[in-house]
């Protein structure tokens, strides 16, 4: 509802396909672009915003998968 009222508010169209995971990826990844880091070719990662070499935790889930793309907190 939150997100709703917000999109009427800046006069947005409000569109759902749940099943276009591309489409929510990338508006999860444009949203928090300052927090997101992108897979380097020797697999590290790098931020976006401030140019800065970082790493999964090896405990994570995503250790093993390395996405091309990460957001954090």
């Amino acid at each position: 509802d939150q997100l709703e009222g917000l999109l009427e508010r800046v006069e947005t169209e409000v569109m759902s396909n749940p099943g276009d995971l591309e489409a929510i990826r990338k508006a999860i990844t444009s949203g928090y672009f300052p927090i997101c880091a992108r897979l380097q070719r020797n697999g590290s990662y790098t931020t976006v915003k401030h140019p800065q070499t970082v790493h999964i935790h090896p405990s994570s889930g995503l250790a093993q998968v390395l996405p091309r793309w990460v957001v954090y907190h």
